[in-house]
Parts: structure tokens; sequence; C-alpha cells
């Protein structure tokens, strides 16, 4: 794949909200008064319907909390969807490249700058990166997150994943695993899945 179809990808709306999805972006307080005013509305109309008096103008106060909630939940959904897929260097796909395998576990590395297409820098910069010393040296949950970390040698700040091999494979049989780098989409440092070969041809 060229440049420029990694580029056109990260502009791909369905290909970004596909992902993020996959993700907790509902996990936001704005969400909550929405869900307020749905689950009242909700437990207002069952409780009259078990009452026998849904057909009465007891229902209107209720039907109009529901109507409400349904569809500032759905706006308010968008609103932080888009915020999320705008937000600066988020859904940007970068080429991350192994630098050792541990534990059924392959920590690899990549950058989130300008550089993030470009598999030859990504592979020479992890052919010069030793996983133990930086084990040894980082005490961090690199199996749950992206973290930043910097080598002294390269003068470089990267970030470092570990993936298990088999979540690799699975969704990049055929791709450029065997040329030591495969795809993934930064959303954020919790949430930087490897992207799906079918993803990849299907969009470009």
């Amino acid at each position: 794949m060229k440049t420029n179809d990694y580029a056109k990808l990260e502009k791909d709306y369905d290909f970004k909200r596909s992902y993020l999805n996959k993700t907790l972006w509902w996990k936001s307080i704005l969400m909550i008064a929405p869900i307020c005013f749905l689950f009242a509305g909700l437990v207002g109309i069952l409780y009259l319907f078990n009452s026998d008096l849904l057909v009465s103008f007891y229902t209107i106060p209720y039907l109009i909390l529901f109507v409400i909630g349904t569809i500032w939940l759905k706006a308010m959904k968008k609103h932080i969807q888009k915020a999320a897929m705008a937000k600066e260097g988020a859904f940007h796909v970068c080429l991350a490249a192994s630098v050792g395998d541990k534990d059924g576990y392959t920590y690899a590395i990549f950058v989130n700058n300008t550089r993030r297409y470009d598999k030859y820098y990504i592979t020479n910069l992890a052919k010069e990166i030793s996983l133990h010393d930086i084990l040894a040296k980082n005490n961090a949950p690199f199996k749950k997150e992206a973290i930043m970390i910097h080598d002294e040698e390269s003068d470089t700040d990267m970030y470092m994943r570990a993936y298990q091999k088999k979540e690799i494979a699975k969704k990049n049989i055929g791709w450029s695993t065997d040329e030591g780098y495969f795809p993934v989409l930064y959303i954020n440092d919790k949430d930087v899945p490897v992207i799906k070969r079918k993803d990849l041809t299907s969009k470009l």
C-alpha cells in the first residue's frame, strides 16, 4: 500500500466509526442526562401499562420524556463520536514494527507523526531497539495500552504496545507481517487496534 492509501483511509468516516464503536466511547458524562430522560419515560409508560392506564392523559408526559430522551441520545451519540474522530492525533493509521516476542505477545513500536506510514523508518528503528532493555527500564502496562517511550540512542519518541501473536495473525492473514510491520489504528493510548486486512483491501 502507498502513503496516499493510508491517508485516504484516515478520512473514511465509516471506517473510523466501525472501529470507534468497538471502544468505550459511550462512557461520557454527556450521556447521563439523555439516558435519564429515556429511562424515566420508559419506566413511566411500563407502569401505566401494568396499571391499565396506558390509554390516558397520564401517558403524555412520560411519552414526551421518552421521545426527548431518544432524540437527545441519538444527537449526543453523534456529537461524541464526531468529537472523538476530530481529536488531533486520533484515528491515524500507523505502521507498527515488532521489536520482539515474549510470553505469547509481540511487542511492537510505532510513531504517531508525519512518518507514521514510513515502513522503512519504523522497521529500521525496530532493529536498533532492545526489548529486554525497554522492559527492564519501564514497568508499564504495554499489554493494556500504548506507552510513550524515548529511545536515547536514536533520540526518538515512540509508542510501544504488546499484542497477542494470535490477534495479529488472525487480523493480518496474508498481510505484511513477514516484512516485520503491520498497520494499527491509533484512536487513543488505550485503543490501538490492529487493522483487519479486509478493511484495508475493501476501503481502497
